[in-house]
């Protein structure tokens, strides 16, 4: 049977106030938080009002001094998730962390580029955005919480945080962890302001979602956080169960990096899903926390989704938008908009959607003027961003009697299709042992050709090397699967992004003017710019996510992909890592200096089709290696011993202290050892070049099992390659 999720705690940090119950008093109070931009001069922009979150203290959480190195992304991210813990309780077991967001460090990082001359990008000056990236975040909460069994770093635009809550019920119905604390977090910028406002996608008053007279959208900033466990464990120590999180659905729609797929197919599609997966029907539905933007092409979209997926129901379910209350945050917003919907549920109470006075489609549900009191049994909360990404979540009552619901059993995941790039080429099974030679000494700087002269012209001009890479391997590896694009989901895992691009887009517009800023640079400046970009391209229309964890953001994105495949996000994922080459990048980081001399900066990485067994079998796949793993590497050493040490290797990706010594004292140390690095010159998607080519191994019957170790300054992962089942 299915044991329930249960919120057993929330967090917020919104423009209404500090606090959960603050966010949801302003809202059913009908307060508005947009006021006159004030973290950065906007006195250039066409819009200047923003929902600033006022009063943020960090020092609740940290002291004086930890407090002082914080981002405000961090700080608001460590006060909200405090708040959550605290609304929990005392818990015990593993806890696992998962955070959405799309800015990370980025006002610091502005502070730091405009503080001196702007006729030039000064590395030096750029410093501080690579202390800062979105995974930073998500190791301080991890330490606020006295450690964590998992961590995970996700960024799909819009609907980040909505995808976070949803990659905690996959791992507490996986059982990888006892609870999880996931949400979202993201701090106003001049990047997003400035980039939004050069779209022309802003509204100079505050936002009015839905209203037939609408102008476009309304940023905010802030912070979001759901405890979440099993209901049998919240139950035993007595904890109160705020609502159940019954249900989640993912997907893309391959359209366009901006603009939504008109019809609304691809996000009812995701409803209805989600609704299903909850088991539950449109009737049992009683409220929506839509999406809401207040842009024409969106809340158009979103109300065809609410009809196709709702049908007769779409005018009797209740439906509303909070971002006309707290604005639209980004990364957070899922996150935000999921604790209002709980609240909603716990307290009987449905938001009215602020600005909204003449409904585009009155025949939509929609709450005007004041809150409405009514009994809620269930509600979904939507959320659809930048290239096509959504997610919807839908929660019930804590009343809700149970439904007895049979568990699927676990099945293996294999491997069906392999893609690397380095200096030296594409990975194949024919020079895999060029790979691995260790007195080859790869050339630095960018790949010969470039990654972007072997697409489409027309269709990638807007690309940049990192999206060419991500692009390019994850389309070879379904060739080599021999798997269509549709209903397949993708994650890319990359530990900057484009750190140029975007330092280049932000002085010019300090130098020249918000208003000549370049409206089509910006879609592509978010961290899952890219894996959005590429899933356009290849008519990718299941999930499709980034995820961050530095050198290990390949390890991170795999594990992502198999915890979807096991919630049924897609029949298919294709995930791994890739980066280009960044001059930024390059001269603050230099190159990688191992006990053996340094290894120069290049660019490349590599990609896995992963696939449930069951479903490889049924389209008769060659099945080139079993997946296990990948586990990030804790107190235990968490693979199984090797079968056969006569034919197990180990790959090392990036050779770090702690890894080796668990290495070492596991019973994998007497097994051979050889690294990709010297033939691929290093960059933070080298392991996911390393997954690559021990998969590629495997395939070859060169290994019966490859063991890759992966490390970055903060984790440490393990991934087993084996010879499927039958080939044995």
């Amino acid at each position: 049977m299915i044991e329930r999720v249960a919120v057993t705690g929330i967090g917020a940090v919104s423009a209404l106030g500090i606090g959960a119950d603050a966010t949801f008093d302003g809202v059913i109070a009908g307060r508005r938080g947009f006021r006159a931009v004030t973290l950065f001069d906007a006195a250039d922009a066409r819009c200047r009002i923003a929902a600033e979150v006022r009063r943020l203290d960090p020092e609740l959480v940290a002291s004086p001094e930890e407090a002082a190195d914080f981002s405000r992304t961090d700080s608001m991210a460590l006060v909200a998730a405090a708040e959550a813990l605290a609304r929990a309780g005392a818990r015990d077991g593993r806890l696992g962390v998962i955070l959405g967001g799309t800015t990370g460090g980025m006002l610091e990082t502005e502070h730091g580029l405009l503080a001196g001359p702007l006729d030039r990008v000064d590395p030096r000056r750029v410093a501080r955005l690579l202390s800062h990236p979105l995974d930073v975040t998500t190791q301080r909460i991890a330490r606020l919480a006295g450690g964590a069994q998992r961590c995970s770093t996700l960024c799909a635009a819009c609907s980040s945080s909505a995808l976070a809550i949803a990659q905690g019920l996959a791992w507490l119905r996986a059982g990888s962890v006892d609870c999880v604390l996931a949400g979202g977090a993201d701090g106003l910028c001049r990047l997003t302001f400035f980039g939004f406002d050069a779209l022309g996608a802003l509204d100079n008053e505050p936002c009015r979602p839905f209203d037939s007279g609408r102008r476009g959208l309304g940023l905010g900033e802030g912070a979001a956080f759901l405890c979440l466990e099993r209901e049998g464990a919240a139950r035993a120590r007595g904890a109160e169960i705020l609502a159940f999180l019954s249900g989640a659905a993912a997907g893309a729609e391959a359209h366009h990096i901006t603009h939504p797929e008109p019809s609304g197919a691809r996000a009812a599609e995701l409803i209805r899903r989600a609704l299903a997966g909850a088991g539950l029907e449109p009737s049992e539905l009683d409220y929506v926390n839509a999406h809401g933007t207040g842009t024409v092409q969106n809340d158009t979209m979103e109300a065809r989704a609410l009809h196709a997926a709702l049908g007769e129901h779409a005018q009797r379910v209740l439906v509303s938008s909070t971002k006309g209350h707290v604005g639209h945050t980004l990364g957070a917003a899922g996150a935000l908009e999921a604790v209002i919907t709980v609240l909603a549920i716990h307290r009987g109470i449905a938001p009215a959607t602020a600005g909204l006075e003449t409904p585009e489609d009155p025949t939509l549900g929609h709450v005007l003027g004041t809150a409405r009191s009514v009994p809620l049994r269930a509600a979904a909360s939507c959320s659809f961003g930048f290239g096509g990404t959504g997610a919807v979540l839908v929660f019930e009552s804590a009343s809700t009697p149970l439904r007895v619901r049979s568990q699927a059993r676990v099945e293996r995941v294999v491997v069906t299709g392999i893609a690397g790039i380095g200096p030296i080429g594409e990975l194949t099974p024919g020079n895999v042992e060029r790979f691995l030679e260790s007195a080859a000494s790869a050339p630095g700087g960018p790949l010969e050709p470039a990654p972007i002269t072997l697409l489409d012209a027309e269709r990638s001009r807007r690309f940049d090397t990192h999206a060419a890479l991500v692009t390019q391997l994850a389309g070879q590896a379904l060739v080599r699967a021999a798997v269509g694009p549709g209903g397949v989901g993708l994650v890319a895992g990359t530990a900057f992004g484009s750190v140029e691009r975007s330092v280049r887009f932000i002085l010019r517009a300090a130098d020249r003017g918000v208003r000549r800023a370049n409206p089509a640079e910006f879609p592509h400046l978010v961290a899952s710019a890219a894996s959005g970009n590429a899933s356009i391209y290849l008519g990718l229309t299941g999930a499709v996510l980034s995820v961050s964890d530095d050198a290990t953001s390949a390890e991170a994105a795999v594990a992502t992909a198999v915890d979807a495949l096991r919630l049924g996000g897609a029949p298919a994922f294709v995930a791994g890592a890739a980066e280009g080459f960044d001059p930024v990048v390059a001269e603050i980081l230099g190159p990688l200096v191992t006990a053996e001399g340094s290894v120069l900066r290049s660019e490349g990485g590599g990609f896995l089709v992963v696939e449930l067994e069951s479903a490889a079998r049924a389209r008769v796949a060659t099945r080139v290696a079993q997946l296990e793993g990948p586990w990030p590497l804790a107190s235990a050493f968490p693979a199984p011993w090797p079968r056969d040490r006569e034919r197990a290797l180990v790959l090392v990706a990036t050779p770090r202290e702690r890894a080796l010594a668990a290495l070492n004292a596991s019973a994998w140390s007497t097994c051979p050892r050889r690294s990709v690095l010297r033939a691929s010159g290093y960059h933070e998607a080298v392991s996911g070049l390393s997954l690559a080519a021990a998969a590629t191994l495997v395939g070859l019957g060169a290994a019966a099992e490859v063991l890759v170790v992966s490390s970055s300054e903060r984790s440490d992962w393990v991934t087993l390659f084996r010879e499927p089942e039958t080939a044995r």
